[in-house]
């Protein structure tokens, strides 16, 4: 946040000051929005979720580009619900090859062979892309568009190149069109990215693209592999730092940030988007690779059920052998809401997707509903501990013998810590 005072003329100068106030200083309830994305087979879910109670549903709903193609029921629902619906063109998949029978290959702006940035700078091939997907999104009932995006892993490999290119040829087919929708930029960066030490070479020039080419209403901050390494905590503190420059200039999302999205939150972030049960960490470079068979991939399809205390999903078989076989932990695995999971444990078993939205929701709210920074970071701080003793419980149980998939407690500990660390900072600065 910056405060911009202007002083009278000194020396025959005007002097404007500019002070820049970290968290200690915003006080009072924040809002942030959950953003749902859903799949094909989430049809029927959403359009009982988005006529239920606010207070079980997402603030906003976002579909893949080839799952928009098929069907118009989410964008509909959504639009009766009165929330943003959102496209998401996955153009990123322009940097791997795909099978020729891909649903994305199909796409208008969709194109089975790996494109190197030669290819995609090549006159007129990034305004017809441009164009494509954003037509393709209007024709979906986007209420808002998502500028084409690539995957930055390196700021000399070329692809920050065809990046700002793509911005500026969106900006340029919205304003011949005279399209007046709100857009919304991606930036998607390799976790070696977020290092401040790469923020002249790589964070500067797209920021100061989207100022001039683009001016979007809002970023969507798609982060590879935060939740991952040897030291967690310092990819997300990398992480939490490109938040708060950017949210400088424009609200920032949290893309595919299921497991840090309230930490990203509470660090500024105007809310996360997640899948329901699946996707739940951002790794782009591995989502690409998805793609290159025909049919649907294992891990395309495979969806886990969300448990609030582990803060993420957890295969159902896993899950089915701990609450056979682990009574004490399948007590704390409950949902103990009455009107999402009024069978108890039994609904951890059937459809759980509604429960995942719903429990989500809550988890969100008690994070925004604190009045002050330092009272966020103390309870992402105390629920941190308490999933990564379950957590360490149930990988006790794995290893046993027991038919039961091992916990990553990689964005546990990195919560838990970061958070920590916060609380104490915050304290220290408001003593």
């Amino acid at each position: 946040m910056e405060l911009r005072v202007k002083l009278p003329a000194l020396c025959g100068f005007d002097c404007v000051f500019v002070l820049e106030f970290d968290e200690i200083f915003v006080l009072g309830v924040i809002v942030a929005d959950l953003v749902i994305r859903a799949g094909g087979d989430d049809i029927a879910l959403m359009e009982r979720v988005l006529g239920a109670a606010p207070s079980c549903r997402p603030n906003r709903v976002v579909v893949d580009a080839h799952a928009a193609r098929g069907t118009d029921r989410i964008a509909a629902a959504a639009r009766r619900a009165g929330i943003p619906f959102l496209v998401d063109p996955q153009t990123h998949f322009l940097q791997d090859f795909q099978h020729a029978t891909d649903s994305w290959a199909q796409l208008p702006f969709g194109d089975p062979r790996r494109c190197t940035p030669a290819d995609l700078l090549l006159p007129r091939r990034l305004d017809v892309l441009a164009a494509a997907v954003v037509e393709h999104q209007l024709g979906c009932g986007a209420t808002a568009i998502i500028a084409p995006y690539v995957h930055l892993d390196r700021p000399d490999n070329g692809w920050a190149d065809v990046q700002v290119q793509l911005w500026r040829a969106t900006g340029r087919h919205l304003e011949q069109q005279g399209i007046k929708v709100e857009v919304v930029a991606v930036i998607a960066l390799g976790w070696r990215l977020l290092d401040r030490s790469t923020w002249p070479a790589a964070l500067w020039p797209l920021i100061a693209a989207l100022h001039d080419d683009l001016n979007p209403a809002e970023l969507a901050l798609a982060a590879s592999k935060v939740d991952q390494g040897v030291r967690p905590v310092n990819r997300l503190a990398s992480f939490v730092a490109v938040i708060r420059r950017l949210r400088r200039d424009w609200p920032v999302l949290a893309w595919q940030q299921g497991l840090l999205g309230e930490a990203a939150v509470a660090a500024g972030a105007a809310g996360y988007e997640c899948g329901i049960g699946r996707r739940e960490h951002c790794d782009l470079l591995a989502h690409m690779q998805t793609r290159r068979v025909p049919g649907p991939a294992p891990n395309r399809t495979a969806r886990g059920v969300y448990t609030a205390a582990l803060r993420r999903s957890v295969p159902k078989r896993s899950l089915a052998e701990v609450l056979r076989s682990e009574p004490r932990i399948a007590a704390q695995l409950t949902c103990l809401d009455a009107a999402c999971c009024p069978a108890g444990q039994a609904a951890l078993l059937s459809d759980t997707r509604a429960h995942a939205i719903a429990a989500r929701r809550r988890g969100l709210d008690r994070v925004t509903q604190a009045a002050h920074p330092a009272w966020r970071w103390n309870h992402l701080a105390c629920e941190a501990t308490a999933a990564l003793d379950l957590a360490v419980q149930i990988n006790t149980a794995a290893q046993r013998g027991l038919k039961i998939t091992r916990i990553d407690i990689g964005a546990l500990e990195a919560t838990r810590e970061y958070a920590d660390n916060r609380r104490q900072s915050l304290r220290r600065h408001a003593a």
